[in-house]
């Protein structure tokens, strides 16, 4: 996943692996937080969301740097 603010909101780039190596674009999924929580998810599952924010739609293997 990769972190990013879609109209002022948090959202997330989620990649899903592939079988043969890398990951390719899954969803994109925008938060709306009220009083801390997440009260509302949008998921959005067309790919070409990604080239809207300049996310690529695939990451090739050995770039993917998974979090902690």
């Amino acid at each position: 996943m990769r972190a990013l603010t879609a109209n002022g909101q948090p959202a997330l780039a989620a990649y899903a692996p592939q079988s043969g190596g890398g990951h390719r674009a899954h969803t994109l999924q925008v938060l709306t937080v009220t009083a801390g929580l997440v009260a509302c998810k949008v998921v959005f599952a067309d790919p070409r969301v990604f080239d809207v924010f300049g996310l690529p739609r695939e990451i090739p293997p050995g770039e993917f740097r998974p979090g902690r």
